[in-house]
C-alpha cells in the first residue's frame, strides 16, 4: 500500500497454526473501503505458523517474526509498525464478521470524544461449531468512559471486551505495560476508558474461541487473574462510593473462587501439580474465606478425590470468564 491505512489490525500469534488461517481469512475479507493493514507478529512460533501466513502476504498483510518474548512483546512490536490512525488488537484464533472493521471505524468517526469502540461478542467452542455464551453491552452508542470503567471493566476479572478498536493517539506515546504480562490488554482497556469516552456498536461482530488445551493460558489462568486484579485496583477511582467499591471487590472474590477451582482442575488434569501452591495462595489471598478453605483442602486431598470433587464443581460453575 502506498497511502497510509486508516486502520492497523495487529495479530500477535504463537503456535496457533491450526486456527490461524481461518482468522486471517476473516480479517482479509472485510467490507471496509478505506485502506487497512493487517500486521501479523509471530512470537517465535515453531508449528508452521509462517507457512499458514504465507498465502496471505502482500497487499494489506505484513508478517514480522520476533524471538519468543511472550505478551506484550509481539503487540508492542506491532504498535511500533502500525501506521493507521485507528488500531485494533485481535486474537490469532478468533473469527471476525466481514463488517467488523468498517463498523468500529465508523463509530469512532462519528464520536470524536470516543477513544475506544467496542462490540458485542459471542463465545464459541474451540472448534467454532457451537455457541457457548453471548456478551453484550446495554449502551447502543456513546457512553462516558468513567461509567464504562465502573460498570463494565472493573467488575469482571478478565477482559469482557477483548476485541476493541482505539485511537492510536490515545496511547499518548505509551506501549502496553510489560509488567502485566498476558493481562496487558486488560490494563490497556482500563487505561483508555480512563482517558476518554467509549462507543458501543450493538452488534455481534466477533466469535471468540474458548481456550483449548493448546492455548498458552489454559493452565496458567491463576497467573492471569493475579495480573488482572492488580490492574483493576490501579484504576479503581479514588472517589468511588464505598458501597460500589465493596460490591466490586466482593464480586472479585467470588470470581477468584471459581477461577482457582478451574485452575486447579486444569493443573491436575494436565499434570502441572507444581502449580498447586500458587493456586492455593491465590485463593487464600484473593478469594472468599470459604473459597480459600475449599481450595486449600482440595490441594491436599489425594488427586483422584480432588478431581472427582472438581468435576462436580465445573458442572455447577462452568468455566470462569
Amino acid at each position: 500500500m502506498t497511502s497510509a491505512p486508516k486502520v492497523s489490525v495487529i495479530v500477535p500469534t504463537y503456535n496457533r497454526a491450526a486456527y490461524f488461517a481461518s482468522t486471517l481469512e476473516t480479517l482479509t475479507h472485510q467490507t471496509m473501503c478505506a485502506p487497512y493493514e493487517v500486521i501479523v507478529v509471530d512470537d517465535g512460533s515453531t508449528d508452521g505458523t509462517c507457512e499458514a501466513v504465507g498465502r496471505y502476504l502482500g497487499c494489506n498483510v505484513r508478517y514480522e517474526r520476533i524471538e519468543h518474548a511472550g505478551l506484550p512483546g509481539p503487540i508492542n512490536r506491532g504498535l511500533g509498525l502500525a501506521r493507521g490512525g485507528y488500531v485494533m488488537l485481535t486474537n490469532d484464533h478468533d473469527l471476525y464478521a466481514p463488517e467488523t472493521l468498517e463498523s468500529l471505524a465508523e463509530a469512532l468517526d462519528a464520536h470524536s470524544s470516543a477513544v475506544l469502540a467496542v462490540s458485542d461478542v459471542v463465545l464459541v467452542t474451540p472448534d467454532a461449531a457451537r455457541d457457548v455464551a453471548t456478551y453484550s453491552f446495554p449502551y447502543g452508542g456513546l457512553v462516558q468512559g468513567g461509567r464504562f470503567l465502573v460498570e463494565r471493566l472493573l467488575p469482571s476479572i478478565g477482559s469482557i471486551a477483548p476485541h476493541n478498536m482505539f485511537r492510536r493517539d490515545a496511547l499518548q506515546g505509551e506501549m502496553l505495560d510489560q509488567t502485566y504480562g498476558s493481562s496487558c490488554d486488560v490494563e490497556l482497556w482500563l487505561r483508555l476508558a480512563s482517558r476518554g469516552d467509549v462507543v458501543h456498536v450493538p452488534r455481534t461482530l466477533v466469535r471468540v474461541r474458548d481456550r483449548d488445551e493448546g492455548s498458552a493460558h489454559f493452565q496458567t489462568n491463576h497467573r492471569l487473574v493475579e495480573q488482572a486484579l492488580r490492574g483493576k485496583r490501579a484504576y479503581m477511582p479514588a472517589d468511588l462510593e464505598q458501597d460500589t467499591r465493596r460490591a466490586i471487590e466482593a464480586g472479585w472474590r467470588g470470581r477468584v473462587d471459581k477461577s482457582a477451582a478451574v485452575s486447579l482442575w486444569r493443573a491436575l488434569v494436565g499434570g502441572q501439580v507444581e502449580e498447586k501452591g500458587a493456586i492455593r495462595q491465590l485463593a487464600r489471598r484473593e478469594g472468599t474465606r470459604a473459597g480459600g478453605l475449599a481450595v486449600d483442602v482440595l490441594t491436599r486431598l489425594p488427586e483422584p478425590l480432588s478431581l472427582a470433587l472438581l468435576r462436580g464443581a465445573r458442572r455447577l460453575w462452568g468455566e470462569p470468564r
